[in-house]
């Protein structure tokens, strides 16, 4: 089996070297705080891959990458966008999940160059949203739009943020102060960060509330997708993005105080949610809806709906890395035929996953 290198182990990228791991492969994960995560705390015993408690950039100065079959980068997003250039200088492969501003098909030119291969932004969002925009749209003319809207949350709401955070908390902040890159009838164009708040019926969940924000990344130059307008949305509980703005406004936000508040809480039931709505200019109105539950240790679940909604899709990028079927550098766009494997792995881990077809009414 491969011999594989992990930088980030956090509450996903854990999950991804566990899976990795169990599956049989050699895997060593380099991080910082790790004892901090108290779900980590819990399971660490159970954990079957090995953890190197240093600096990614001091391990990866004295690393031969070489001697790694495929490296996993896992580090929050400007955390992970600095080490992407010395990986791909090396010629390695590399499943990439950091998401930043700046996107790796940046590098394209020095990963043929050097035979580097990469997949990023393979997690849910993007991710497995961008595989199923590239599937509902290859073959068919322009649709009207495409939307999606996409969220991480606990599943009962508080006198606070009504949330936490199931990857890292700066990555969120990011979210929403980076403006939101969108096409809107066949213009591209950037659009602050929250705007076209809306609220919505989140299935089972009921009202919550959408906001723009820039995850659409490879999406929006991808020639198959010739939709007049496209567009993504982070989902939360009403009045959670409000207490933001309202902090933003006063100039009162901590980061550090942020990122506290919003931290991670093992004992507070979560979920991840998805829906992604195609309009055509004529025919019926696609839509998708992921519903995936987070820990519940009597089913079986020991990790958050983030780590099983991202990790998943991860790890079958990993394996198409392992198995040749990658050169250069790709986005999910590349590899929607493993979308059916991608559906039925969640779906085993009690994800609730539909696509239903209506009459549009627009």
């Amino acid at each position: 089996m491969a011999r594989i290198l992990a930088y980030g182990a956090g509450l996903v990228g854990s999950y991804i070297c566990d899976e990795l791991a169990k599956s049989g492969h050699n895997v060593t994960a380099v991080a910082l705080n790790h004892e901090k995560v108290p779900l980590l705390r819990t399971v660490r015993e159970n954990l079957d891959f090995t953890l190197i408690e240093e600096d990614a950039f001091s391990h990866l100065n004295k690393c031969d990458i070489s001697e790694y079959d495929l490296i996993l980068n896992l580090l929050p997003g400007r955390i992970g966008d600095s080490i992407r250039q010395p990986l791909i200088s090396s010629g390695a492969k590399i499943c990439d999940l950091a998401f930043c501003d700046n996107s790796p098909e940046r590098f394209k030119t020095l990963a043929e160059e050097t035979g580097a291969e990469m997949i990023h932004d393979c997690g849910i969002a993007p991710g497995v949203s961008n595989m199923i925009a590239i599937t509902e749209q290859r073959g068919k003319p322009p649709h009207k739009s495409i939307r999606i809207r996409v969220g991480g949350n606990p599943i009962k709401t508080d006198d606070n943020w009504s949330y936490c955070a199931p990857f890292s908390p700066t990555d969120v902040i990011e979210e929403y102060t980076r403006p939101a890159r969108i096409r809107m009838e066949t213009i591209e164009t950037e659009v602050p960060a929250i705007s076209d708040r809306h609220l919505f019926t989140a299935g089972k969940h009921g009202e919550m509330e959408a906001f723009l924000t820039d995850g659409l990344r490879s999406l929006l130059s991808n020639p198959i997708i010739t939709s007049d307008t496209l567009t993504e949305y982070t989902v939360r509980w009403p009045g959670h993005i409000q207490k933001f703005l309202d902090l933003q406004e006063t100039g009162e936000i901590d980061e550090d105080e942020l990122v506290n508040q919003w931290a991670y809480n093992t004992g507070r039931e979560e979920f991840t949610y998805m829906d992604i709505t195609i309009t055509p200019h004529n025919g019926p109105m696609v839509r998708w809806e992921l519903d995936i539950p987070g820990i519940n240790r009597d089913a079986g679940r020991v990790w958050p709906s983030m780590a099983l909604a991202t990790g998943i899709p991860f790890l079958v990028a990993c394996e198409a890395l392992l198995s040749g079927d990658i050169s250069g550098i790709q986005s999910p766009d590349d590899y929607t035929s493993d979308l059916e494997e991608i559906v039925n792995k969640l779906r085993q881990v009690g994800a609730d996953i539909t696509r239903t077809e209506q009459v549009s009414r627009y």
